[in-house]
């Protein structure tokens, strides 16, 4: 009876230990197995929710402070690229067709539409005009958009080139395929010289959506000159 116990005794301290060599031998291997991260340090684990704005409690706005010269837009470098054409010419793209006139009309279409049509097309109008209109068509579009136009006095006496005078917008549905802006002269009437428009497509005026610019001229003695079709 004392040998059994001797033996019992002997095999029950045996398992104990190969119970506890093998809980530690599964430990390590599943240490082992564990991968590693392989991002270095600085870089945005996946579990992160920031999305590239290291530096940034939220996404930067480049337009947060207009008084510092040196906040700049993002795209202000890509804008004057030497690769990209210039915007100082006729807009063209989404612009069918593009002219200035004295007046506009409508012409009803079988569709129950309507099409903005130039009543004499002319790059030059008198001192008298009341107004100079900007009559475009656009090509079939799949959203809505405005077209905007901003005129400047390029070559006018005592006036300040770089400074817009007049600006006009013209909200195109899907189912518009023309329209027209509508230029005023200052203090109402208009000044010897050539003006510019400058014109956008989109919801907002900047280097990106600028279409291109057109050019109209006032005469003192002139009678406005018609445009060949």
């Amino acid at each position: 009876m004392h040998t059994i116990r001797q033996l019992f005794s002997f095999s029950t301290s045996h398992l104990r230990a190969f119970t506890s060599i093998l809980i530690l031998a599964t430990a390590a291997i599943c240490v082992a197995e564990q991968p590693q991260s392989s991002y270095p340090e600085g870089i945005f684990q996946p579990h992160e929710t920031q999305h590239g704005f290291a530096e940034f409690d939220s996404p930067p706005d480049f337009f947060e402070d207009t008084s510092s010269t040196t906040a700049s837009a993002p795209y202000d470098d890509y804008s004057d690229s030497p690769n990209l054409p210039s915007s100082d010419h006729k807009p063209g793209g989404l612009f069918a067709s593009i002219v200035f006139a004295e007046s506009v009309e409508e012409d009803r279409t079988i569709r129950r539409g309507h099409i903005l049509v130039p009543v004499n097309p002319t790059n030059v109008f008198p001192t008298s005009a009341n107004a100079v209109h900007l009559v475009f068509a656009v090509h079939e579009h799949l959203a809505p958009f405005q077209v905007i136009g901003r005129l400047f006095p390029e070559m006018v006496p005592d006036a300040d080139a770089n400074q817009w005078i007049d600006e006009d917008i013209a909200d195109l549905a899907l189912e518009d395929e023309s329209g027209y802006l509508k230029f005023f002269a200052q203090k109402g009437k208009w000044q010897p010289g050539r003006y510019r428009v400058d014109v956008y497509v989109g919801y907002m005026v900047n280097t990106m959506n600028k279409m291109g610019t057109m050019r109209f001229s006032i005469d003192q003695d002139s009678t406005p000159t018609a445009l060949t079709p």
